[in-house]
């Protein structure tokens, strides 16, 4: 029988994970020191009415081409936004404005009430600001992002004002989660599983999508990226020589293949 526990331990088999989070979250607090400093961040806007509803946004001045909302991972159950204010760098270099939002947490959550928060939280987005829409996770977050591109998920208002969507990682189908100790917290029967997951569902062919993940990342993560994108027929981009964690780093630099992708069709300004 298949270890699935093992698979998605994906920071034990990453060389020196540890260090790369550290480094990672000392760079989201100098980040988020300086944005304040330059009165460019907001930190804690509420869009919800549950404690974890609020989101850091990040604007990089009078001239703003698009809002980003970012999708932190750690499979429900961990993690916070503050842990990746630096991840809006490239945008913010590019005119982009950035929001990142936490969001509810298993068990005190289901994970059909987490998809709604994210909905919410678009809502929220799309009445506070008039720019095009994108919509980028990670991993969990990947999965989230994801959701919001299946079919009668966002209204059709909404989805006119998505420029794109990219699950970074993604876990697309949570069949495999079922079989994990993690879902002793997380909760997913196995036909809730196959209800949520984005890789069982119709792709809304209104939404431009990519599919993005590191080419050194884990077989069940690979598996999973490449399944979203195949039932999908979207753009699909294994990063060379990235894995599970640096694969993020292209969200820093303006110049990255990445967030050039990601603004394919934004306009100039």
């Amino acid at each position: 029988m298949q270890n699935y526990n093992k698979e998605f331990e994906v920071n034990k088999h990453i060389p020196n994970a540890h260090k790369i989070i550290k480094s990672s979250q000392e760079r989201s607090t100098k980040f988020r020191n300086d944005m304040l400093k330059e009165k460019k961040a907001r930190l804690d806007i509420k869009y919800g009415q549950n404690d974890r509803n609020v989101m850091d946004v990040f604007s990089p001045g009078p001239l703003v081409r698009s809002t980003l909302i970012f999708l932190h991972g750690g499979y429900w159950l961990n993690s916070d936004k503050s842990h990746w204010s630096h991840l809006a760098s490239g945008s913010v270099q590019s005119n982009v404005r950035v929001a990142i939002p936490n969001y509810s947490l298993c068990p005190d959550a289901d994970l059909s009430e987490i998809i709604l928060e994210i909905k919410q939280c678009i809502d929220f987005v799309a009445k506070k600001f008039n720019e095009p829409i994108i919509i980028v996770g990670h991993q969990a977050g990947g999965f989230l992002a994801a959701r919001m591109a299946c079919m009668k998920m966002l209204s059709p208002d909404i989805v006119a004002r998505i420029s794109h969507i990219m699950p970074i990682a993604p876990l697309s189908d949570l069949r495999p989660l079922v079989q994990t100790t993690m879902n002793n917290e997380i909760a997913l029967s196995e036909e809730k599983a196959i209800q949520e997951s984005p890789a069982l569902l119709e792709v809304d062919q209104d939404i431009m999508v990519t599919v993005w993940i590191g080419s050194d990342d884990q077989p069940i993560y690979l598996q999973q990226a490449k399944f979203l994108a195949t039932h999908w027929d979207c753009f699909f981009v294994k990063s060379q020589n990235r894995n599970h964690l640096d694969v993020l780093e292209g969200l820093e630099s303006a110049n990255s293949r990445l967030l050039a992708r990601l603004f394919v069709n934004l306009e100039d300004i």
